[in-house]
């Protein structure tokens, strides 16, 4: 099935039908609140899905030679919607390059099985960035515990400041959000750790769980070749 007509741009049409699929479910009020929503919000909210589907129309054309009835996958089909749904509620790019990363890998020969996606789909969508920003730093520097000394153990923003500027002068959030990933097991500590520490300037105390891996594989870029039996 081919759905790219060189040197034009990829037809937009396979994108438009899934999306007014996914969209026909939104309720909108009648009368005065209906009158409300066309007048406030129609233009802002029709920008953003403007925004939406101009990031995922080459996806899905990619997706469509790569898979095969990928229409008639239902795993896909609740990626896509959920992914769209989730993509309304957000300005943050950090948000939407996740849920476009989590539609190609939704149908990915190792992609998780669909109650472990509609997990991830929650997650990313009760998430702000910096939780993201926060779990893909921290599995990007895994701990180093064996020289651990809980009594040099240093801990606060003025800390994380020079790594990690999106949290300079909010060490509140900082905590909050660690505690956010550890009760959504995205992250564990060493036992006698209840938070993320270094000793020095080197030493991290805290890592991402096999979950967590998980979870950063599904909305992180990959490529699609097949897909598995479902």
């Amino acid at each position: 099935m081919t759905v790219q007509e060189p040197p034009e741009e990829p037809r937009t049409e396979l994108v438009d039908k899934l999306l007014a699929g996914a969209l026909s479910s939104l309720p909108v009020a009648g009368g005065a609140a209906g009158a409300w929503y066309e007048y406030v919000m129609e233009g802002p909210y029709s920008r953003r899905l403007a925004g939406w589907r101009a990031r995922i129309t080459e996806v899905v054309n990619e997706l469509v030679l790569k898979v095969e009835r990928l229409l008639d996958n239902e795993v896909f089909l609740d990626a896509f919607i959920q992914s769209t749904r989730i993509a309304q509620t957000t300005h943050q790019q950090e948000k939407l390059r996740a849920l476009r990363n989590a539609l190609v890998n939704s149908v990915a020969l190792d992609a998780p099985d669909v109650d472990e996606q509609a997990r991830f789909f929650r997650m990313v969508d009760d998430f702000s960035a910096r939780h993201i920003v926060l779990l893909r730093w921290i599995n990007d520097h895994e701990s180093t515990t064996d020289q651990v000394d809980s009594g040099q153990r240093v801990t606060g923003s003025g800390v994380w400041a020079h790594r990690l500027p999106a949290f300079a002068g909010s060490g509140e959030m900082l905590a909050l959000i660690v505690d956010d990933l550890q009760r959504s097991r995205l992250i564990t500590f060493p036992d006698g750790f209840a938070e993320l520490g270094v000793i020095g300037d080197t030493h991290f105390v805290g890592r991402a769980s096999e979950l967590g891996q998980r979870f950063l594989r599904f909305i992180s870029e990959g490529d699609v070749q097949t897909t598995r039996p479902r």
